[in-house]
């Protein structure tokens, strides 16, 4: 099996600009907003009763989940950031083969 380095480059350029729409992620401080927001109205967990006795664990599994949602976007723009130069290097390395 031949390495096709043109295949390669051209693969891991078209990833590197997928990688960026990664990177991009963003736009998220609304959610962050509302974690917050959620988190301030649990405070008062007899006024939220009070409304519903389902909104308590509603808010708390929805502050929970958003919370973690959050965590895997940052995760993801951090990976996106250290793959990318991953695969620079990656062309920097085949740059050099004919």
């Amino acid at each position: 099996m031949a390495l096709e380095v043109k295949k390669i480059q051209s693969l891991s350029a078209q990833a590197i600009e997928d990688l960026k729409a990664i990177e991009k992620i963003g736009g998220l401080e609304h959610l962050a907003q509302l974690i917050e927001e959620l988190k301030k109205a649990m405070a008062d967990e007899e006024q939220l009763r009070a409304v519903s006795p389902m909104l308590p664990p509603y808010f708390a599994e929805l502050r929970k989940n958003l919370g973690f949602l959050l965590g895997t976007a940052k995760s993801l723009q951090t990976h996106g950031v250290n793959r990318t130069k991953d695969i620079q290097g990656l062309l920097d390395q085949l740059s050099h083969i004919k």
